[in-house]
């Protein structure tokens, strides 16, 4: 065999192996533009619902949910068709050295998760791992660590490692749902500490609910929408624009609104309240609406 046979030889052969190579390469080049492509396109869908959460949407909010061994608060965001589009698990009461909080973001139309984030703070920093969903497939999780919240903008980004190993829950596509709709559930439902009118006002994204008998009346705060005023047992209805809370004295919550040539100022105090059926609420309110002063009980239902 001539040497030049040799060389054409060895190129055949190399291109051969060289080809499938750089196939594959262009492949793999190819997944990982269009992986990098659904991240970007998961995270931007997540600052938009943020940006939702600031502007208006119907918020509740409830307690005492339990996960694990440990009982943490419920924060849910919804859409306008009253779906969940961002959930916030928080935790309450005394917690151990480690504590976690958690984000949930929902995709408007089939309500799975699309993004799950969650902080984990310790004695030594600040931990947060995110996790990328389509459907039921988990896309990329990743991680970053900070000595604080305000270094994790700046800290590298690296692969997901769990401590629990393959039996880790985030890395289940329907594990991970679960978890949103148990705590989606725990919004909705009907709370018995609560009477019908603040269950119903609480269903509407009220953060705030009182009554009183001078003569009956009631009033729900939903947050960015409107106040809702219902006087004389429910022969006067007035909605009034919605107000920022100001801090008064004693941590009070004050509320002022005008509409229609009715003017509302509204106090929330941090007192126990006895209606005249005996039953107590958290707190005390005091109304003047058009200079008249009413008084009733009350609470947060945030």
């Amino acid at each position: 065999m001539k040497p030049y046979s040799i060389v054409i030889l060895v190129c055949v052969l190399f291109a051969a192996c060289a080809g499938p190579s750089s196939e594959k390469k262009a492949e793999e080049s190819e997944e990982t533009d269009e992986l990098s492509a659904a991240i970007s396109t998961i995270s931007n869908y997540a600052t938009s619902i943020d940006v939702k959460a600031s502007s208006g949407n119907k918020i509740m909010a409830a307690h005492n949910f339990n996960q694990g061994d440990n009982t943490s608060g419920v924060v849910g965001v919804f859409s306008d068709k009253n779906t969940p589009i961002r959930l916030y698990i928080f935790p309450e009461g005394n917690q151990p050295d480690t504590s976690s909080e958690t984000w949930f973001y929902l995709d408007t139309v089939t309500v799975a998760v699309k993004l799950m984030r969650e902080i984990i703070t310790t004695k030594s920093g600040v931990i947060e791992n995110s996790f990328y969903f389509d459907a039921d497939t988990l896309l990329q999780s990743e991680s970053r660590k900070a000595p604080d919240l305000a270094s994790l903008d700046s800290a590298e980004i690296v692969p997901y490692t769990s401590p629990y190993g393959h039996t880790d829950f985030r890395f289940d596509p329907q594990e991970v749902n679960d978890l949103a709709q148990r705590a989606s559930i725990a919004l909705t439902i009907t709370r018995r500490d609560l009477s019908p009118g603040a269950n119903d006002a609480r269903k509407m994204g009220a953060s705030h609910w009182a009554t009183g008998n001078e003569p009956g009346w009631s009033l729900a705060i939903i947050p960015y929408k409107k106040i809702l005023y219902t006087g004389n047992y429910g022969e006067q209805k007035i909605e009034f624009p919605p107000a920022q809370a100001q801090k008064g004295d004693n941590d009070a919550s004050i509320f002022s609104t005008s509409a229609d040539g009715h003017t509302l100022d509204i106090t929330f105090e941090n007192k126990v309240c006895t209606d005249d059926a005996g039953k107590k609420s958290p707190g005390t309110v005091t109304l003047k609406l058009d200079g008249k002063v009413l008084r009733g009980c009350g609470q947060s239902l945030f």
